[in-house]
């Protein structure tokens, strides 16, 4: 069995421009929507939960581009023959997801890649195939000082 290498820590650069400027207050969960069989058998499942929306919208983007590639595989078409730079399916940035480069884009470009390579499973009609979604939550905490008054009361 092969052995993976390990993976270097990320530089404190690499670490902020993965996580943004996240306000704080909520977290985002990811979902999975998968489907077999031409849709016959369908369900959503829970997947991984992230402190930043940026960090869900960098994993986002990489598992819809490599669900298209599983796609793209087991049919024997290329990238270039299912995305398109210009159109009402266009996918911008038009290539396959690219770690150090992806990183550049802003949050809004991430969230639009996501969401486009993650429908052209859609459009191409894909027998099966997962895209992947978030959801912002709020998170509602109960501070010490409230706590505190709670306690005496």
């Amino acid at each position: 069995m092969a052995s993976k290498r390990p993976c270097p820590s990320p530089d404190d650069d690499v670490l902020r421009k993965m996580t943004g400027q996240d306000e704080g207050g909520q977290i985002y969960e990811c979902s999975k929507y998968i489907w077999t069989d031409k849709r016959a058998h369908c369900y959503s499942e829970p997947d991984r939960k992230f402190a930043a929306k940026r960090l869900a919208l960098l994993y986002i983007a990489k598992q819809n581009c490599a669900s298209l590639q599983t796609y793209l595989q087991s049919s024997g078409k290329k990238w270039s023959d299912v995305c398109k730079d210009e159109g009402c399916y266009a996918v911008k940035p038009n290539k396959p997801f690219d770690f150090p480069a992806f990183l550049e884009l802003s949050d809004e470009e991430l969230f639009e890649y996501g969401r486009e390579v993650g429908n052209v499973l859609n459009v191409q009609k894909a027998p099966e195939g997962v895209i992947y979604r978030f959801a912002t939550v709020e998170i509602k905490t109960t501070s010490a000082s409230d706590l505190y008054r709670f306690l005496n009361e």
